[in-house]
């Protein structure tokens, strides 16, 4: 009956601990994140996935000090004997994008429209080392040709308009690698594009943790993308962690209701949605979030909050199915 202990973080692993995040509204306080626990381990690339609004981006930018003013950090992470929530902003500043580099959703919005190519690029790596624009230049020509630009200089000169949007992709998919980080987290990569796209798109992440890092936390609601890039599985609704595990356990044999949910929701499954709340489950305090929409769901998930129990090797369920087994 006992709650599964925590991972521990060694060497570079990022280590998640308690992290809550609330954004303070005209309308109250929201939770985007709930009480997270996980570890980041190094030499492998770990998956957050769950529908929109889930937190699984919120989380990603907490850890990365990104978020609006109005958002309140509660809890650590740590890297390397930091706590990077709470660094100041000159600190994380050396960190961002050195040593933790951002490939972000939305190229046109994270792009400078007004700022050509290759200076936006370059700047990215001048802007931690005044000096380094000549390594800064060599680095640029490599991975540009490594993403499939067979003339640099020619899109290098362009601005982020002139290109299209899986061109883009690729381009700060670049400027997330220009400083060689140690790790790297890609948040929403294939968000809004057709197959094609998110078919380069995955050749693109596929070929950085193959040649340039294999710390990677991928930020997706594309289940079939994490299925082919990660080793571990973080499922998140409604802010918390409700799965997590070895991508074979958590995606091939699914315990929590939520994810057996989104696994029959995808195509190949059937598409059968997850069910829609029942109202009369609704606004139950202090039970488990996915109670209303649980099909499982009993009176003691409306009152009482499931802790993170075992359902194996570094696999943790939160839901009172598995408490006997932990």
């Amino acid at each position: 009956m006992g709650q599964m202990g925590q991972e521990s973080g060694t060497g570079d692993d990022i280590a998640v601990r308690n992290m809550t995040v609330t954004f303070e509204t005209s309308h109250g306080p929201v939770s985007a994140v709930r009480d997270v626990n996980t570890t980041f381990r190094t030499g492998e690339v770990t998956g957050m996935i769950g529908e929109s609004g889930s937190g699984k981006s919120v989380l990603g930018m907490a850890m990365l000090q990104l978020l609006a003013s109005n958002a309140r950090i509660d809890g650590v992470c740590m890297y390397r004997g930091r706590n990077l929530t709470a660094l100041p902003a000159k600190e994380m500043e050396k960190i961002r994008g050195k040593e933790i580099g951002l490939i972000p959703q939305n190229p046109a919005e994270s792009l400078n429209p007004v700022m050509r190519i290759k200076k936006q690029l370059i700047e990215s790596v001048t802007v931690h080392d005044p000096k380094g624009e000549k390594r800064a230049e060599e680095r640029y020509s490599d991975l540009m040709k490594r993403m499939g630009f067979s003339d640099p200089e020619q899109t290098g000169s362009q601005y982020s308009f002139q290109l299209s949007g899986g061109m883009n992709q690729r381009v700060i998919s670049v400027l997330g690698m220009m400083n060689r980080p140690r790790w790297v987290i890609a948040d929403e990569p294939t968000k809004g594009l057709d197959a094609i796209l998110r078919r380069q798109v995955y050749q693109v992440l596929r070929e950085i943790t193959e040649q340039d890092t294999k710390n990677m936390i991928l930020i997706t609601h594309d289940v079939e993308l994490a299925r082919k890039l990660c080793r571990k599985i973080l499922v998140l609704y409604r802010g918390e962690i409700l799965e997590q595990g070895r991508t074979e356990d958590v995606l091939g044999h699914p315990k929590h209701p939520y994810t057996k949910g989104l696994m029959d929701s995808l195509p190949k499954n059937g598409m059968k949605p997850i069910p829609q709340p029942v109202k009369e489950r609704e606004g139950a305090a202090g039970g488990c979030i996915f109670y209303p929409r649980c099909p499982y769901g009993t009176g003691r998930c409306g009152t009482e909050h499931p802790g993170e129990f075992s359902a194996g090797d570094r696999w943790r369920v939160r839901c009172f199915l598995y408490e006997s087994e932990s």
